[in-house]
């Protein structure tokens, strides 16, 4: 089975594209495009957490809400 190629990750600056291989002969700038391309990473992650946390804060609000609520008298059947 061949292994799936990741598509290369692009920076845009100034209006041209560049890739992490155009940058390498430049170790400055390769070594700026791996850390933005980190805190892309992070950042991306950062927002997969707050929507989880969003969810999972509106679920226990969910839960506090039907735990106040006052409990309803059964109906009482006579036989």
């Amino acid at each position: 089975m061949a292994k799936k190629q990741k598509d290369p990750i692009v920076l845009n600056h100034e209006g041209k594209e560049y890739t992490d291989a155009d940058l390498r002969e430049n170790q400055e700038a390769y070594v700026a495009f791996k850390h933005i391309e980190n805190e892309n990473r992070k950042i991306a992650n950062s927002a997969f957490n707050h929507e989880t946390l969003l969810a999972a804060k509106a679920t226990f609000e969910s839960r506090l809400v039907e735990a106040l609520k006052e409990p309803e008298e059964a109906e009482v059947v006579e036989v």
